[in-house]
């Protein structure tokens, strides 16, 4: 392992620790900390050599989050687990596929909607939303995950640039 991977993983697996405590800001810490392996891998340099194979090192860090996410749907009751642990199974079935096979197909197949069940059951309770409210809410997440995937995995649009690309893009306009 290399310092930068020891530093991104560490990152990720501090912040998937505070989802067992707080589940609302931990889980949001956890999806930043997911993001931060690209800068590290851009930006860091302690001398090792850098993050070797982002894909899967990605998806194997990935599962610190998963795990603290599916030990706090398990305190859930009802549908709500239910969905949760439904939805995770799906998604850990489509990153065993892409790791057997290397098709991103399958990450697309069985996208990260446990994530946004997650966030969605937090923030519903968190703000006690009704009707529509409630609707609305779980339309972004999902929404806004789909496209994710389907821009990450199915489009590979981040394949083909680097963070520094795509900074010096948005700051010039």
């Amino acid at each position: 392992m290399t310092p930068e991977e020891a530093l991104a993983g560490g990152l990720k697996l501090l912040f998937a620790l505070a989802v067992l405590r707080w589940p609302l800001p931990g889980a949001f810490l956890s999806i930043l900390a997911d993001g931060l392996d690209v800068v590290v891998m851009n930006y860091v340099d302690l001398g090792g050599g850098g993050i070797r194979d982002y894909h899967a090192f990605d998806k194997a860090t990935d599962l610190f989050g998963y795990v603290t996410f599916i030990l706090v749907a398990l305190r859930w009751h009802g549908r709500d687990r239910s969905i949760a642990l439904g939805l995770a199974a799906l998604r850990l079935t489509g990153i065993a596929v892409f790791e057997l096979t290397g098709s991103r197909a399958a990450l697309i197949a069985c996208p990260n909607l446990f994530e946004s069940w997650f966030l969605y059951v937090l923030l519903r309770d968190a703000w006690s939303l009704q009707g529509a409210a409630r609707t609305w809410l779980l339309g972004v997440l999902v929404g806004t995950k789909l496209v994710q995937e389907v821009l990450v995995h199915g489009m590979q649009v981040l394949d083909r640039y680097n963070l520094d690309d795509v900074l010096q893009r948005v700051l010039q306009h």
